[in-house]
């Protein structure tokens, strides 16, 4: 006897679920690739993921380790390292489009904290800038490494809250053949205050950018016009400055490349069609974020460099000591 079931209009239960089944795999990333492609896709990703964790590993270890790098700056800069580097770990995890309730849930909490987490620190970072820059003299009052630690914690704190609320989310949204793509999986309400979040990170930036440039710009000014004596006296900010365009190109460079992920999560639930291009640059533009700061900290910044050389003992370290108004 046949046992396929049948629903009231007599089509066969077993055939529904698996076009569903389908439906919902034609949603993953990587789910109609053959398979010479695939293979070339996950070695890319292995890649992309092993140096993503080397590099950004690297940028913890440094400033770990070498304590006249241990300043209020830098510990930002690690700040954006560590989420950076838990990226990495979670760059694979792609290729795996369905997981039971208790895996999808977990991956959710991880990826949303970590992008609530990323936000911040990109706040954080600009505002250390912000505070260097137009209150220099101030700077080591109202910034310490203490309070600097403390502003971290209390960032992922908030940051792991909405990550579990996005976990308590996904229970009401997900089903036996739901593929775990988070944005897509999350519901409209949540994303739309995770944008929101987005939207008001941007208008801060914006401020204290505009308030930088123009500073960078009176100083530029100051120094051209400067006798080789006031050149002098201008050289601990002129320091400052060149520390900051570091930092902020960092900063500014992470931010562009989040504005694909937040389109994508918010078109995903104004237009529900498949947004498949603009997930693939979505995943490219976050592992482009987490390859291309520990370029641009050893690439442009000289105390890494040195440090490195200093950490695996290449040569005896040149770097002059910090001094505490630098920032």
């Amino acid at each position: 006897m046949n046992g396929t079931r049948l629903d009231n209009d007599s089509n066969p239960i077993g055939s529904q679920e698996d076009i569903a089944d389908e439906m919902a795999r034609s949603k993953a990333y990587f789910y109609q690739m053959t398979t010479l492609v695939k293979a070339l896709v996950l070695l890319f990703f292995v890649a992309a993921s092993a140096v993503t964790l080397v590099g950004n590993g690297l940028v913890i270890i440094i400033i770990a380790k070498i304590r006249r790098l241990q300043i209020p700056a830098n510990i930002t800069i690690v700040n954006l390292a560590c989420y950076d580097f838990m990226i990495g770990l979670a760059l694979i995890a792609t290729f795996d489009d369905h997981k039971p309730l208790f895996r999808c849930v977990s991956f959710t909490v991880y990826v949303v904290t970590l992008l609530y987490g990323n936000m911040l620190g990109i706040g954080l970072s600009t505002i250390n800038r912000y505070v260097a820059i137009v209150h220099p003299l101030r700077y080591n009052q109202l910034m310490t490494v203490k309070r600097t630690c403390i502003l971290m914690g209390l960032c992922f704190l908030y940051a792991l809250a909405w990550g579990i609320a996005a976990g308590i989310d996904m229970t009401y949204s997900w089903s036996p053949l739901s593929v775990c793509i988070v944005d897509i999986a999350l519901s409209s309400g949540f994303v739309a205050v995770l944008v929101s979040h987005y939207i008001i990170l941007f208008i801060i930036m914006t401020y204290c950018y505009t308030i930088i440039a123009r500073i960078a710009w009176d100083h530029t000014v100051r120094m051209a016009a400067a006798t080789a004596a006031e050149r002098e006296e201008f050289s601990t900010f002129d320091a400052i400055m060149k520390k900051s365009k570091i930092i902020l190109t960092v900063v500014g460079t992470s931010f562009i490349l989040l504005v694909s992920h937040i389109m994508h999560m918010a078109l995903s639930h104004i237009f529900p069609s498949s947004f498949k291009t603009l997930r693939i640059i979505r995943l490219i533009a976050l592992i482009m974020n987490s390859l291309l700061n520990p370029i641009i900290y050893f690439f442009k910044y000289k105390d890494f460099r040195q440090a490195t050389n200093e950490l695996f003992g290449c040569k005896p370290s040149s770097v002059v000591p910090f001094q505490p108004n630098m920032g």
